[in-house]
């Protein structure tokens, strides 16, 4: 598999085959594998597993494959600072100038088809997957967390990549409550759309932790601000590999103005308090932001008419 050189292909799933609503037509491949380093013999007594791939044409998946490199290596300093954010560092691997492969995370949806399906009510679809009567929101309270967790995780990681064309079917649930972002084709503050937020934090996702007023929320927030400064202790880390990749003929990374851009959202200008304020108003900004909800009810429509 060479996504994952540990797996060895032994047959395909025909019938798990897909083709996705996109543009480009995405096609979803499923594949029976054992563990290669096992050896042959042992990999034919092996319990086999199923890896599910998405086969992209048409799209550059460098880019998407450095800002995946990014978030693992987030994740990884966040935890190493005792903050897990639950963050979903899929894979991906570019095969061409303009195809590649993508891992399939398991037992997840778009954020627009949960939203679809549960009247616009993201604890609705995690109450009926992990239903807890006698928990706040009757919700299992591990979820929740999850959710917040990941929320929070996500917010930092794109707003310092300046991730853009963030809408509900580039976001992504899993049923333990994950949240996570894909389709990084716009990136250091790049946006097909108007003015976008500095981040995508919807009401509906708000709603989510309970409201604005909510304790949930209040830890959201305080695990934002947590993250930032975590990552802004290691910005140098991420600035000089970002700048190693400037030759790289990646779309969007063109020059040192781009790495320059990303230095900016680090504000190592604050302390960490002066830090922890400034993203407070980010996440407000985020939140009050109207554009964003009218772009988001357009795209609906057209990947309705597009179905």
């Amino acid at each position: 598999m060479p996504l994952d050189p540990r797996q060895r292909i032994v047959s395909s799933v025909p019938e798990r085959a897909t083709v996705f609503k996109s543009a480009m037509s995405p096609l979803g491949l499923t594949f029976n594998t054992v563990e290669a380093r096992l050896g042959e013999d042992a990999a034919r007594r092996s319990v086999r597993e199923q890896y599910s791939v998405i086969f992209k044409s048409g799209d550059d998946l460098r880019q998407d494959q450095l800002v995946l490199q990014i978030i693992m290596l987030m994740d990884k300093l966040l935890q190493e600072q005792g903050l897990d954010l639950k963050l979903t560092p899929y894979r991906a691997l570019a095969t061409g100038p303009g195809q590649g492969l993508v891992e399939r995370v398991p037992d997840c949806q778009p954020l627009a088809q949960v939203l679809k399906e549960n009247s616009n009510d993201i604890r609705r679809y995690l109450e009926h997957l992990h239903p807890a009567p006698d928990a706040q929101y009757r919700i299992d309270p591990t979820v929740l967390e999850t959710y917040v967790k990941s929320c929070a995780g996500y917010c930092v990681a794109m707003y310092l990549l300046g991730v853009g064309d963030r809408h509900n079917d580039n976001l992504m649930l899993r049923s333990n409550g994950a949240l996570f972002h894909i389709d990084f084709g716009y990136l250091f503050g790049r946006d097909p759309k108007p003015l976008p937020p500095p981040m995508k934090l919807s009401k509906e996702m708000i709603e989510a932790m309970g409201g604005a007023d909510s304790q949930s929320h209040i830890q959201f927030r305080i695990w934002c601000c947590e993250a930032f400064n975590i990552l802004r202790a290691r910005s140098n880390l991420i600035l000089n590999l970002l700048m190693l990749m400037v030759d790289a003929q990646i779309q969007d990374l063109r020059g040192e103005h781009d790495v320059l851009t990303v230095a900016k959202k680090f504000r190592l200008d604050l302390n960490n308090e002066e830090a922890s304020r400034y993203f407070q108003k980010l996440i407000n900004e985020s939140t009050e932001a109207i554009v964003p909800q009218i772009v988001d009810r357009l795209h609906d429509v057209a990947q309705y008419w597009r179905a």
